[in-house]
């Protein structure tokens, strides 16, 4: 079979996955399993190879990172739904005050952007975005992109967001690693968004349903209304309460911050000092069974239940809960098998090989090549979850091909996975519709930041890249 043919094949199989879910809306699952079995035939597998690959490659996939992306998940929904994303923003308005407003809700965004994906980050914290905006006189068109960037970026990059899980594992990436390089490229993306949100000048005043609440209260005060006046920390708390409802869970901040940062820091503890302290001693054993990400994931869970008060062993929070997190990673979960069934199929033909000469020849750096592929299929799909774990299943065949590190791949998938939002994407209209924007100011906002954070990450990864650091 010629080169040309495989390639042909393989560059019709990327059009026609693209075109079904962007054009005509087959899910995506769907979708990859009738690409990957298509592919598997037209490159000469058979029937009865083809079912085998697939099997095989799905069911290896599950094997690493099923339990993964299940307890990231049930941990996800446990801090939405115990307070801690609210009561983490209410701390971070408290440090900034002023116009340094904005800045708190990217970190607050970011935090809770860890777990959380950037869709219910918005749906949960817009009401007190909202109230900001109104007792500020802060546009819209500024604080709900911030609000959606922040967790939109590390929800790319940082476990144990389903996406960065999902992909990790299909690269055979260490997670401890992953948790620190993603941090260190989407930081400078999230500062480089945020600070061209705040050059836009439009004013777009928050929706009146979040706000006509607050209106007899400002009047009553003397007008906190006026630019730069007020207090926005306390006032945006009081709104966020009664907005995301009263019965909402009061957690302490430390309550709520261990559980985001309990997983991470076991997961780096067994990346970075199991090795100094050697694994055969007992610290070291006890260190590297802790920090076993399935292990630290779960602990994660344990350590959210604080967070119900005294309905902790209730029903509600051991079984519901636990299952409203299940039904949230099915499609995650079904997304990565079938993508790791993708990257059998690669593997086993001569796609790589093919590929790989062609990126040769040509001279194009390897670690462009898994940024432009995610970057290609986050922007026509609308979906960066789908297209940090597509370009990961991809790019995973070629890595010994290209000589590049799983590592790289993986940044070089989470930076182009954030290009760009606009119209297609349910964040986007999320985000667009409850900030009072219309479609082309989401463009200006959204969609240029998204842009912005992606190629300022992948900027700092090529520059780790070049100094082999990656």
């Amino acid at each position: 079979m010629s080169d040309a043919y495989t390639l042909i094949a393989f560059g019709a199989a990327i059009a026609v996955l693209v075109l079904m879910i962007a054009k005509f809306k087959v899910h995506p699952v769907a979708t990859l399993f009738v690409i990957v079995t298509s592919l598997s035939l037209v490159l000469g597998m058979g029937g009865a190879k083809t079912v085998e690959l697939v099997t095989e490659g799905f069911g290896s996939t599950m094997a690493s990172v099923g339990l993964l992306v299940i307890f990231g998940c049930v941990l996800g929904k446990m801090l939405e739904l115990g307070g801690a994303a609210l009561r983490i923003t209410e701390e971070a308005l408290r440090w900034f005050s002023g116009r340094k407003v904005p800045w708190a809700i990217a970190v607050a965004s970011s935090v809770v952007g860890i777990p959380l994906i950037a869709d219910t980050v918005v749906l949960m914290l817009i009401p007190v975005v909202s109230a900001i905006a109104f007792q500020s006189k802060m546009s819209m068109m500024r604080l709900g992109p911030i609000l959606y960037l922040g967790a939109y970026v590390m929800t790319s990059l940082v476990p144990p967001g389903p996406g960065p899980l999902a992909a990790t594992s299909l690269l055979g990436v260490d997670l401890g690693r992953a948790t620190l390089f993603g941090l260190l490229v989407a930081v400078p993306g999230i500062v480089v968004a945020t600070l061209y949100l705040l050059t836009i000048k439009t004013y777009v005043a928050p929706k009146a349903e979040f706000t006509d609440h607050l209106a007899p209260s400002a009047s009553a005060a003397g007008g906190t209304g006026s630019p730069g006046t007020g207090s926005p920390g306390t006032g945006s708390a009081a709104a966020g309460n009664d907005a995301a409802g009263n019965d909402a869970p009061r957690a302490p901040l430390s309550l709520s911050l261990i559980p985001v940062f309990l997983p991470i820091v076991l997961i780096m503890c067994d990346s970075f000092v199991v090795d100094m302290v050697g694994e055969e001693s007992g610290f070291g054993g006890v260190l590297a069974f802790l920090g076993e990400p399935v292990i630290a994931l779960f602990l994660g869970c344990l350590a959210a239940l604080p967070l119900f008060g005294r309905r902790w062993s209730s029903k509600e929070t051991l079984n519901d809960l636990f299952e409203a997190g299940l039904r949230l990673a099915a499609l995650p979960l079904a997304l990565t098998g079938v993508g790791g069934a993708l990257a059998t199929i690669i593997r086993e033909t001569e796609v790589a090989d093919s590929v790989a000469d062609i990126i040769q020849d040509w001279g194009l750096s390897p670690i462009i090549v898994p940024f432009l592929v995610a970057a290609a299929i986050c922007t026509i799909t609308g979906s960066n979850i789908l297209g940090v774990m597509t370009a990961a299943a991809i790019m995973e065949p070629l890595a010994g091909s290209l000589d590049i590190s799983g590592l790289a791949i993986y940044l070089a998938c989470g930076t182009g996975a954030q290009i760009m939002k606009h119209a297609n994407s349910s964040g986007f209209w999320v985000t667009t519709t409850l900030s009072n924007m219309t479609v082309g100011q989401g463009i200006r906002s959204i969609g240029v930041a998204s842009a912005l954070s992606g190629v300022t990450g992948f900027a700092v990864l090529y520059v780790l890249y070049g100094f082999g650091l990656v």
